[in-house]
């Protein structure tokens, strides 16, 4: 009888770490693709919400599905996104979420989150200290893989800028027309970020926006 409790007991305590250190990917709601404010209301309320006042309520689910899809998504069927990319090829700078629950990569294909990590990181990455109380940091990051067969240095930096930036201001855009603060930030630890999130040697952080409600 003691052997079966005990036993009992070990699978208990493995069946709870197990599920304690299981994935908790999201697979975000649909986002909004119609209705809102119009495209040039949005472009007139664009701006960076200040820091020394930025706000920290969190995003609802719905919220951060939109901004993450106006910044990569699909919207042409299985190819066709709402930035440009070069040669037609998937995007190759990817954003990596990082939310007090944990840090996740956007998976465009899916509209979805997965799990990188379970630590919060937002009081880590930035210099600033408003930083840390944005209640989700978008990290921007330019693949490697994503790039490979592209051979010159100098045009795979250019694809990953003008892809980037065409996603921050997507973000930005979207943020507008759902009333939610945003925030460009260059001004990162770089070196503690990467070493955070676990990205690949070649792959290069470009740039972080911070959001709040």
């Amino acid at each position: 009888m003691k052997w079966f409790c005990r036993n009992i007991s070990v699978a208990a305590a493995l069946l709870f770490f197990l599920s304690s250190h299981a994935s908790a990917d999201i697979k975000l709601p649909a986002p909004q693709t119609e209705g809102g404010m119009g495209l040039f209301q949005a472009l007139k309320e664009r701006s960076s919400a200040p820091g020394g006042d930025f706000p920290t309520a969190p995003l609802s689910m719905e919220d951060l599905s939109t901004i993450l899809w106006s910044a990569t998504g699909l919207n042409r069927g299985e190819k066709g996104w709402t930035v440009p990319m070069a040669h037609g090829l998937p995007p190759y700078v990817y954003i990596c979420a990082a939310l007090e629950s944990g840090v996740y990569r956007y998976d465009w294909a899916a509209n979805a989150l997965v799990e990188i990590s379970k630590e919060d990181i937002r009081g880590k990455i930035g210099a600033q200290r408003f930083v840390a109380s944005a209640s989700c940091s978008l990290i921007f990051i330019s693949s490697a893989e994503g790039l490979v067969d592209v051979k010159d240095e100098d045009l795979k930096k250019h694809f990953a800028s003008v892809a980037a930036g065409a996603m921050t201001q997507d973000v930005y855009l979207a943020a507008a027309a759902l009333n939610v603060g945003a925030r460009y930030i260059h001004s990162i630890k770089f070196p503690e970020t990467r070493s955070l999130i676990g990205i690949p040697d070649e792959d290069e952080i470009l740039c972080l926006m911070i959001l709040g409600k």
